[in-house]
């Protein structure tokens, strides 16, 4: 069996998307010949913990754990958190509500590391990675992320091993929406795209989750990019699906300043009464407080919840019971490649998704081949579709879904990609 050297910052007991694809990866590969060896880091700084996800770290695996310098503990002290409260990841986004300290913090994170917080992890990568090749003689490197500092650590590895080297990337790096919020000097902004360009440059492969982030790589370099997107675990589903009492709408994960959710909430506030109390809406995860001060704007604080993150096993189960499920998609500049690791977990439930974004962005022509759902421009009027999926729900009405195409999203079917692509490079 072959075997690849994983570089990933996210790992249990992080929980989160960023945990999950590289997890699932590791979980699949040895059935298509390709035996994981991980290297990450010790204590990281993760937005929030689900030990549950390490029953999914397969027996045997070799784990290597490192220390990392990381600014987090100067920030929390400057925005008087705890020690033990997460940063979530929408820190950088603007906050009229900072305080000076913050600010400058925050302008200090943004030109002083470059590309991003890990930086402090490279000179670990690097050094720890060496004593790793050499213990495992690995046949191949394989690096996922965001953070892409740690692509930094993985180039400088496969050039002093001369190992053929695979990159992986679930966002966009220099054009990533977040950026925006970056108070950047020329200079800071310049060192990050040639960091970029350097390690599109010199990687054997890259893969992507989506074609429009494909295009904005190849754009800065021309490479050998493949097409990986995130998906589910069927492992993870059960597929029991009780009637509920209520009509349930459910949205798990982050939701950051950008990701605009002011047309749900008219549509929400647009209701006859006697739907209002047919209806439970529930949000489950770490959320700006934009999001929560856009739900007070429309009186709605009585009807929506605002739950911390599950762990991954209890999320799944919430998508499972849910009528519908709320998807956002920032309201950003070059959003139409953006395809968050719930949208595939979503698929897998079968229950309506309510999207909000570009309509004609990757997300957009995923729900409308899978029969999922359907993806509504920023400014529309979502009312018409909440009343009639209440009249579905009162039917006992269930949508038609293309199972063949969701099944395309299946994590052990992209693992099997992955391997392929692997063979391909060594």
């Amino acid at each position: 069996m072959k075997k690849v050297l994983i570089i990933t910052y996210y790992w249990p007991p992080s929980g989160g998307p960023g945990v999950q694809r590289v997890l699932k990866f590791v979980k699949y590969l040895p059935e298509f010949g390709w035996q994981p060896v991980v290297l990450t880091v010790e204590n990281g700084n993760y937005p929030n913990i689900d030990e549950s996800l390490l029953d999914d770290i397969p027996s045997g695996c070799r784990v290597y754990k490192t220390k990392i310098f990381e600014p987090v503990k100067i920030y929390k002290s400057v925005a008087g958190l705890t020690g033990k409260e997460n940063v979530p990841t929408f820190v950088l986004n603007k906050n009229e509500k900072d305080t000076f300290k913050i600010k400058a913090s925050k302008w200090i994170r943004a030109n002083f590391f470059v590309p991003d917080a890990k930086t402090g992890w490279i000179k670990y990568i690097h050094k720890e990675g060496l004593k790793v090749i050499q213990e495992e003689l690995p046949d191949l490197i394989f690096s996922s992320s965001p953070p892409h500092s740690l692509q930094i650590g993985a180039y400088k590895l496969a050039k002093e091993t001369g190992l053929k080297w695979v990159c992986d990337f679930r966002d966009p790096w220099s054009s990533a929406f977040w950026q925006a919020d970056l108070k950047r000097t020329a200079f800071a902004n310049s060192k990050d795209k040639k960091l970029e360009k350097m390690v599109l440059s010199s990687c054997n492969a890259a893969i992507t989750v989506s074609h429009s982030i494909a295009e904005m790589f190849y754009d800065i370099c021309k490479n050998n990019y493949y097409i990986l997107p995130n998906g589910y675990d069927d492992a993870d589903f059960d597929y029991i699906r009780p009637k509920n009492e209520k009509f349930i709408i459910s949205y798990t994960g982050t939701l950051g300043k950008d990701q605009y959710i002011d047309d749900f909430l008219h549509a929400v506030q647009s209701l006859p009464e006697n739907l209002k109390e047919q209806i439970e809406i529930s949000f489950y995860g770490n959320f700006h407080e934009s999001v929560r001060d856009s739900v007070e704007k429309f009186s709605l604080g009585e009807l929506i919840k605002f739950y911390y993150p599950r762990p991954h096993s209890e999320t799944v189960k919430i998508m499972q019971k849910s009528d519908i499920l709320l998807l956002v998609i920032p309201n950003t500049p070059k959003n139409e490649g953006i395809l968050t690791g719930k949208l595939f977990e979503y698929m897998a439930t079968g229950n309506f998704i309510l999207g909000i974004g570009p309509s004609h962005g990757d997300a957009s022509q995923i729900l409308k081949e899978s029969g999922c759902g359907k993806m509504f421009d920023f400014g529309s009027d979502l009312t018409k579709v909440l009343i009639d999926k209440i009249t579905d729900w009162k039917a006992d009405y269930r949508q038609i879904i293309n199972l063949k195409v969701i099944k395309r999203y299946s994590r052990k079917g992209l693992t099997k990609q992955l391997a392929s692509v692997f063979d391909e490079v060594v």
